[in-house]
């Protein structure tokens, strides 16, 4: 995920990037759920079957650090959510109120102050879960290279470096993607 929806369009002549909240939506409270899972899953079998992982003790914390980075990932971006929302929401909870309390300036001020707050709350947890990400993927790599004397061996080398070659392809798209 990157950073896309955190650039204020205020400042510009440009439509706001509308999709950054529904995509942001999905990757903290769809996908990283999912990954966590994933995670957790993963450190049990590793947990339970130390002689079947090369590195068993260095995976198992690695995945853990996943889960928790992810679970934090989704707390900042929960943070961050409740101040968003449209100029809609906003003039219907005037409108809603028995005496109109509200200017349109204080409307317009209160919706460009929660949308700059949503943006800077939302932009550790973009970086949270792309650290997770990548730490899923590292972890998931260190699973599949096999122990000393491995059945398997060659295959599960091959899956290791697939893995690990495309953690390095995430986080290369994660530092170069401009928003």
């Amino acid at each position: 995920m990157t950073e896309e929806g955190s650039r204020s369009s205020d400042e510009g002549d440009r439509a706001p990037q509308l999709g950054y909240g529904g995509a942001s939506k999905e990757a903290h409270f769809v996908a990283a759920p999912l990954l966590t899972a994933a995670a957790l899953s993963l450190a049990g079998v590793v947990a339970g079957a130390d002689t079947a992982f090369r590195w068993p003790g260095a995976t198992l914390i690695l995945l853990v650090i996943t889960a928790m980075t992810l679970i934090f990932s989704m707390q900042l971006a929960y943070n961050a959510r409740v101040y968003l929302f449209t100029y809609s929401e906003v003039k219907d909870h005037y409108d809603g109120l028995p005496k109109a309390t509200a200017t349109e300036k204080r409307m317009r001020e209160e919706y460009t102050d929660a949308r700059r707050i949503w943006r800077s709350r939302l932009t550790p947890a973009v970086h949270t879960y792309n650290v997770g990400t990548l730490l899923l993927g590292a972890g998931v790599a260190a699973s599949l290279v096999p122990p000393d004397g491995g059945e398997e061996a060659p295959a599960r080398w091959t899956a290791a470096a697939i893995v690990f070659i495309g953690t390095i392809a995430d986080g290369i798209w994660i530092v170069r993607k401009k928003p």
